[in-house]
């Protein structure tokens, strides 16, 4: 069930004024707690709270103290700020918890049972799981004014850890132990308040939404989001540290739906084809039926008879699945690059957030998976009919199919508990082996030019490809970049750029390591002449060893805070492969809009994204045709004036040249957060095809082995750019709410 807008409403409405009550109750109960304000020895601490204190001072004198070497002579952040960051992790880890939980609580789809009972949140104190233990252990929630094993919540905060600790086992990093925020005390009257405060019947709605954790999330990082707001009207910038905070806009569930169903759908119409097989959604009518409906609702719509915000009912799962597909021809070189099976579809979020797109696409390919399989006949007496359980579905989808990128590991990791909660929905003892999530906070900034990983890494390129260390330096400097530039650093690129400056070197021969060897003539070791000249592909595989092998030493893989059935990859491991091109069937994404003149630090983007380079979105639109495999799609939500303003006529003289637009939705005015501040964001949906454009010849498939530098590139589109201008008006498309589906006008969603 999705919630109601009044319970979005209240949703937006609680979070805020949570955020509020605990960032005020934590920093006062930790001062009441540790006496901060006078010095240890004159606090009258016992001796457990002289320990606690300590080492809460010692954690914040070491943050400090860290910033040197990366500060670069920006203004270094004082105790007080580390202090506000514990106690705001300490905050937002009890609500995480808390909220989860009590979506844990919640009855799933057709009355199925909830995934934990009985409920503890839900109720709060007079809930059934309180209840019982009273019953219980009845000396346990006895009030025992002061003493010092009184909690003040009459043995639920208890029971509260109890619970916590169970759910430990298989979300550790989010129930597990938090690390420093542990040390700031949650007085009684405040959890009571945030229970409560989740209770309130007009959050009903909420804890049966797949979307809740990634609103709830949003609205507690909006204030954050404002002050940045405030901070660019003031004349600042936005620092890179900040970049996450400010473009966090997470995604309307309509538009997911559109953006899905008009990707991956027509993906798995080509995929049918391509076996002979006819797809459900056409064989049961489902597709000709909500046509025909549609055509009855806005007459009726039209007429009156139904209010102009109500949704047209749609009647089956089938229906919802494909409520917002637009009916368009299936061209047949999609039909040829179909991919062999959706087992094998592997699709990319390259700015996932908390995973909106992840978790309707998981609930997508749940379905196809199993008509796959009955068009297979891999039902009944089949020997695969047992293979296929909705266990191994899940697991299969989580493990294979979807991937995700995001700058904030908070973010990733709610997409991953929002994904885990989804998975265990549909098969309550899926366990898959990992996920394909990665923040891409790398956290190499500080790093000392000694540290002894990168020493080794030096020694062991230079000893395997004769790559100086010096561009080894240089590799792992670009990587500095993941943490605030995330799937838009292009990896693979400055790796080729290390083996080309080599390469260059005294007669590079196009060989890896021979200048260096002519370098040293007679007084090369013989064990080095003796070895084959590396060729570069060889020389390139060794460079990505090595590089993952220093990267799994500076990150570890316990970062999303699930325990997986497998072992999971070091988040640095995960990142380089993530964004590695040429390597998804589909990318689909709500990319950050920030207009890269307010970025404190654009030099990347406008380097690397010169047609892109006016705003992040743009450049996310060039790299999402980067990151899928030749033939595959990238389905973007964005801003709308790139189809337009002269600013971007490079751009869009490129994208319609080189590939091939497949659909085009102009969202205009739509007010994607009307609900919290009121204010317009003008969107567009875009579906590209990445094959080569039927356009007489005029553009080339783009190929990164053979491009010209980025620069001309730019300046080459720019020239012919006046000549292939989209519309300066383009027609609207509204949402058409009513209709169960975005309206589109004809002839905007193109079909070659």
């Amino acid at each position: 069930m999705t919630m109601t807008p009044d319970a979005k409403r209240a949703l937006s409405t609680t979070i805020r004024a949570l955020r509020a009550r605990l960032l005020t109750d934590l920093r006062d109960a930790t001062e009441s707690t540790y006496r901060l304000a006078v010095r240890a020895r004159d606090a009258g601490l016992d001796a457990g709270a002289r320990v606690r204190r300590r080492r809460l001072e010692d954690w914040i004198a070491e943050q400090v103290r860290a910033q040197g070497a990366a500060a670069r002579g920006k203004a270094l952040r004082g105790a007080d700020d580390f202090r506000k960051e514990v106690e705001q992790r300490a905050a937002y880890t009890l609500l995480n918890r808390l909220v989860i939980l009590r979506l844990m609580e919640a009855p799933g789809d057709g009355g199925a049972p909830p995934l934990r009972s009985p409920a503890l949140v839900t109720g709060g104190w007079n809930s059934r799981a309180y209840q019982d233990f009273r019953a219980l252990a009845p000396a346990l929630c006895r009030p025992s004014r002061g003493t010092a094993d009184d909690d003040g919540t009459e043995g639920y905060a208890f029971l509260l850890g109890l619970v916590f600790e169970d759910l430990a086992a298989d979300l550790p990093g989010l129930y597990g132990p938090s690390g420093v925020a542990d040390l700031v005390p949650v007085p009684a009257a405040t959890l009571r308040h945030v229970v409560d405060a989740l209770d309130d019947p007009a959050l009903a709605s909420c804890w049966t939404d797949d979307m809740t954790l990634g609103w709830v999330y949003q609205y507690w990082n909006d204030p954050e989001r404002e002050a940045l707001d405030a901070k660019l009207n003031g004349g600042g910038k936005v620092e890179p540290h900040e970049i996450a905070s400010k473009t966090q806009m997470f995604t309307e569930r309509y538009m997911v739906d559109w953006l899905l169903q008009n990707s991956l759908g027509p993906m798995w119409l080509a995929m049918c084809r391509h076996h002979g097989w006819t797809a459900e959604c056409e064989a049961d009518g489902t597709l000709t039926a909500l046509e025909a409906r549609r055509v009855v609702w806005r007459a009726r719509r039209e007429a009156g008879e139904v209010d102009p915000t109500e949704l047209m009912p749609l009647e089956t799962d089938a229906e919802r699945r494909w409520a917002y597909y637009v009916p368009q021809p299936i061209p047949d070189e999609a039909v040829r690059a179909a991919p062999e099976s959706v087992r094998s579809l592997r699709l990319l979020d390259p700015a996932v957030g908390s995973g909106h797109f992840l978790v309707v696409a998981l609930d997508l390919l749940v379905a196809l998976y199993r008509e796959e399989a009955r068009h297979r006949g891999e039902v009944g007496a089949h020997p695969q009919a047992g293979r296929w359980t909705d266990r191994a579905i899940v697991e299969r989808i989580l493990t294979h199919n979807l991937h995700g990128v995001d700058l904030d590991p908070r973010a990733v990791q709610i997409a991953a508990a929002a994904l885990w909660l989804k998975a265990r929905r549909v098969a309550p003892d899926a366990r898959p082996e990992r996920m394909n999530l990665v923040a891409s906070n790398l956290s190499l900034a500080s790093l000392p030019d000694d540290d002894p990983a990168l020493v080794e890494l030096r020694d062991e390129v230079e000893r395997e490809t004769g790559l100086p260390g010096a561009l080894t330096d240089t590799l792992v400097h670009a990587l500095r970049g993941a943490d605030h530039l995330g799937s838009l650093l292009r990896v693979d690129r400055a790796v080729e750029a290390a083996l080309d400056e080599h390469e260059r070197g005294p007669r590079g021969g196009g060989r890896v390591l021979q200048g260096s060897l002519d370098l040293l003539g007679d007084a090369a070791p013989a064990a080095v002449v003796a070895r084959e000249v590396r060729p570069r592909a060889e020389a390139r595989a060794s460079l990505q060893k090595r590089l993952e092998d220093f990267l799994a030493r500076h990150t570890t893989g316990d970062d999303l805070g699930l325990r997986m059935r497998g072992e999971q990859l070091a988040a640095g491991v995960r990142f380089v492969r993530m964004v590695r091109e040429g390597t998804y069937d589909l990318v689909v994404a709500n990319p950050p809009y920030q207009g890269t003149s307010k970025l404190a630090d654009s030099k990347y983007v406008e380097r690397h994204y010169p047609l892109g380079k006016a705003d992040l979105y743009a450049a996310f639109l060039l790299r999402g045709l980067e990151l899928v495999r030749e033939d595959g799609v990238s389905a973007m939500l964005t801003m709308r004036n790139w189809m337009f303003i002269k600013q971007y006529a490079a751009l869009r003289e490129y994208l319609l040249g080189t590939f091939d637009l497949r659909g085009l939705g102009d969202l205009l005015s739509r007010r994607l957060r009307a609900d919290v501040h009121d204010e317009v964001v003008s969107v567009a949906v875009s579906v590209f095809f990445a094959r080569v454009a039927s356009h007489g010849g005029r553009a080339s498939r783009y190929r990164r082995r053979h491009e010209t530098t980025a620069r001309e590139t730019a300046s080459a589109h720019a020239a012919q750019a006046r000549r292939h201008p989209l519309p300066r008006r383009p027609p609207r498309v509204r949402p058409g709410r009513a209709e169960g589906r975005p309206r589109v006008a004809p002839g905007l969603l193109v079909g070659h």
